[in-house]
């Protein structure tokens, strides 16, 4: 199974994966979610193009300061609003992006859509999970499209092992890898849930566990702990400006263990989150140069940062 999928995931102008801190992390924030203030019209697909595109500038501005990778994560309600954003995206951004939404059916459609524009280059798809469908899989199949997240979410353990066991199969859960196989895609990233600040040690474990056993690209949605804490999220315990440091410092942390990638929520988390990734991965990488690894891209945290 191990020599099935790709260690190292090459998309648009950077690499996804490799040896721990050898790459920079890719940071991927969501755009057009629900209630996002961009959004004027979720079914038709209809935004704020002006305050769209100065958003783009802000994070492609922070993202070559900084040195980080980043990625859309691009969420719809319907196929129609998905092919809308993404074109636009396609159009007036550099960054390579994800295909979500809630239902299969949207997702499915965006993606025979997109085929037909031949707009699937750098779109990853997300995501294979244990309630993706037979035909979603068997259209998957019939798609150009080879990249795809893997929420390797256990609904019967919350242990160390319980995303890898979800990826590998059990005698109650097929095998999510062997499902991606099914669609054709050999270039995943694995997607550990994190469920509240309580989980995050686990997601860490299995995380080092998974990227021990598959050699694939590891990562997690760290901000969904910060986001979803009624406490840290409460403004009588902490103020805006104060949950954007513990938000980045949860973010920070999951750099220096080893994620190749962190979802890290609304995409507007770039002003905090970019800087603390960055300064975490440039520190990384300068501690791993003892063992000789080269850091030869340029843009890599460690060449821009410090």
């Amino acid at each position: 199974m191990k020599d099935q999928f790709a260690s190292t995931i090459k998309i648009s102008d950077f690499e996804i994966g490799g040896f721990p801190g050898e790459n920079p992390p890719v940071l991927i924030g969501s755009i057009f979610y629900m209630r996002h203030k961009l959004v004027q019209d979720a079914e038709k697909g209809i935004f704020d193009q002006e305050k769209t595109l100065k958003l783009i500038k802000n994070i492609t501005d922070l993202a070559d300061k900084t040195g980080v990778s980043f990625m859309y994560d691009v969420v719809g309600n319907t196929s129609k609003a998905l092919v809308s954003y993404i074109k636009f995206l396609k159009d007036n951004s550099k960054f390579p992006m994800l295909l979500n939404a809630t239902l299969p059916e949207v997702r499915i459609g965006a993606v025979q859509e997109l085929a037909k524009l031949d707009l699937l280059d750098d779109v990853v798809y997300n995501s294979i999970n244990p309630f993706s469908t037979d035909e979603e899989v068997a259209i998957l199949k019939e798609m150009p499209i080879d990249k795809a997240i893997i929420q390797a979410y256990n609904p019967g353990s919350k242990k160390e092992d319980g995303a890898l066991k979800a990826l590998l199969g059990t005698r109650r859960l097929p095998s999510l890898l062997e499902r991606a196989l099914e669609c054709g895609i050999d270039k995943v990233m694995i997607d550990v849930p994190t469920y509240d600040m309580y989980s995050i040690g686990t997601v860490i474990a299995g995380a080092d566990l998974i990227r021990k056993e598959l050699d694939v690209p590891v990562g997690t949605s760290a901000s969904n702990a910060t986001y979803s804490s009624e406490w840290i999220r409460n403004k009588d315990n902490l103020t805006t400006e104060q949950f954007h440091i513990v938000d980045a410092a949860v973010n920070g942390m999951m750099v220096s263990q080893n994620c190749d990638f962190l979802l890290f929520g609304p995409v507007e988390g770039y002003k905090w989150v970019f800087p603390a990734c960055a300064a975490t991965s440039a520190i990384h990488a300068f501690n791993l140069r003892k063992n000789n690894i080269q850091f030869m891209d340029k843009r890599h945290p460690a060449n821009r940062v410090l």
